[in-house]
């Protein structure tokens, strides 16, 4: 396979194949891009839920164009864009329907629809072909295939699946309730949901145009020849590790175990009680740690990033300077750290490369 975007592109998969076993290729890998001299910065992520659930298509393939002619796409950077339709969609192809505001462009949500005693009404839950946000994700991202070949990749969409389809239908408040006055109706619905990730997974890739040559990569933009995706529980923050071993531990592992490679985004203090737990998921190979709005930035919590680590997990290291990279450097593993940096210039990158180099 090759992209005219990323010349260096065997390399690079390269880099991470190694990176998968535990191995570095002289550093480790990063993720950064800077807009080309001349352009005007660009991302194709501008109301791109609403043009997706409004059929405007071609509006979010223009808006990729632009972004992949004014971006250097530098180090291990696979430039990818995917078909998400909003944060609650896997809860839309379940039967809710995506609420948008003029006032909040950029997102959507569903309003709560299994009401008080109401879950005997929806069970069984499954995903049906003629779902339209399915039918959506499944069109768009044929088209981006369509689009991307020989320039970028068809990302993995971010799901949202297990436990937050559950709280999106049902609401959070009512959720917790109902883990106390109806267990076995919330097991019985995790059940149905976690049943339908392998299908998809599966469907979305094949309509990607994901394949061996390919490999899979997502928002959070890590790299693997095989199935690879981002999973999370962010209703852990609301429920005790007690709940949570009894019913998303298990969604968690099975969504792991069903992948070649994953990453688990870890979301927010009232989610750090649950670490050990998460820690102890085997097929978990990475760990993507957001303290949340208001705290203090991800990389200055090295309490909880050298834990990940001690305990086998690689981490991604988001939102920091070329600065902050050499001094995590000193305190990180190097083989279990892929870091996410932001630079201004192809020059100021290259730079914390051999910087890299020469300190590993």
């Amino acid at each position: 396979m090759h992209l005219t975007t990323k010349p260096d592109l065997e390399r690079v998969k390269d880099v991470w194949n190694h990176f998968w076993h535990g191995e570095i290729v002289k550093r480790p890998p990063v993720i950064a891009s800077v807009t080309r001299p001349g352009c005007e910065p660009a991302w194709p992520g501008h109301l791109r839920y609403h043009r997706a659930m409004t059929g405007n298509y071609q509006a979010i393939l223009d808006d990729i164009d632009r972004w992949i002619d004014s971006t250097v796409f530098l180090a291990e950077y696979i430039p990818h864009f995917d078909p998400s339709h909003g944060p609650d969609q896997y809860a839309a192809f379940l039967g809710g329907m995506l609420e948008y505001s003029d006032d909040s462009p950029e997102t959507n949500w569903i309003k709560p629809w299994v009401k008080d005693g109401g879950w005997n009404e929806v069970l069984p839950l499954d995903i049906h072909d003629d779902n339209p946000v399915w039918k959506s994700m499944l069109a768009l991202s044929r088209l981006l295939a369509a689009h991307a070949k020989g320039r970028y990749l068809v990302g993995v969409a971010d799901l949202h699946s297990n436990m937050d389809a559950l709280s999106a239908m049902r609401g959070a408040e009512a959720l917790c309730m109902d883990l106390l006055d109806c267990p076995g109706l919330v097991a019985q619905a995790m059940r149905d949901v976690r049943a339908t990730y392998p299908r998809v997974y599966n469907a979305l890739y094949d309509a990607g145009g994901m394949s061996g040559a390919t490999g899979t990569t997502g928002w959070i933009p890590f790299w693997c020849a095989g199935k690879f995706a981002t999973i999370q529980c962010d209703f852990l923050c609301m429920i005790s590790p007690a709940f949570s071993r009894k019913f998303v531990l298990p969604a968690l592992e099975e969504e792991a175990s069903f992948l070649d490679h994953c990453i688990l985004h870890f979301d927010g203090p009232g989610a750090l009680p649950h670490l050990d737990d998460i820690l102890s998921i085997k097929r978990i190979d990475a760990i993507q740690w957001v303290p949340g709005a208001g705290r203090p930035p991800m990389h200055t919590w090295t309490d909880v990033l050298t834990r990940c680590q001690n305990a086998g997990k690689a981490l991604q290291i988001y939102g920091v300077t070329p600065d902050e990279v050499k001094q995590l450097h000193r305190v990180l593993a190097p083989d279990k750290t892929v870091y996410c940096v932001d630079v201004k210039t192809v020059e100021e990158e290259e730079e914390l490369e051999r910087w890299l180099e020469a300190n590993t």
